[in-house]
């Protein structure tokens, strides 16, 4: 059976990441002056697809960077702070992205 995740976007931040179960939703609770501040420098798909964040007057986009390799162990090093920071302990730094992000699944939006 494979592990399945409702992620379809984790950004970073300093909380260190928020997760929404789709852009449109991140695009509707992000808010533009914090982009425009740098409070969230990127966001992942959930296979390290990277996605950028802009701030267009008061609304925010996200769109993935065109021509971009995924990189997967950077939001692995992100979804490995996250869970250190929520105090999830049994955690292994080898286990599979999907595990990660279905171990994150209850901090969605």
């Amino acid at each position: 059976m494979a592990i399945t995740s409702k992620i379809k976007l984790v950004v970073a931040a300093d909380e260190p990441a928020l997760f929404y179960s789709s852009v449109s939703l991140a695009e509707m609770d992000l808010e533009a002056i914090d982009v425009r501040d740098g409070v969230y420098p990127v966001g992942y798909g959930p296979e390290g697809q990277v996605f950028k964040l802009e701030a267009i007057g008061d609304r925010v986009r996200i769109s993935q960077v065109a021509g971009l390799p995924p990189k997967p162990d950077d939001l692995r090093a992100l979804l490995l702070r996250y869970l250190s920071a929520a105090g999830v302990s049994d955690v292994e730094q080898a286990e599979p992205l999907g595990i990660l992000l279905a171990r994150c699944d209850a901090a969605v939006d």
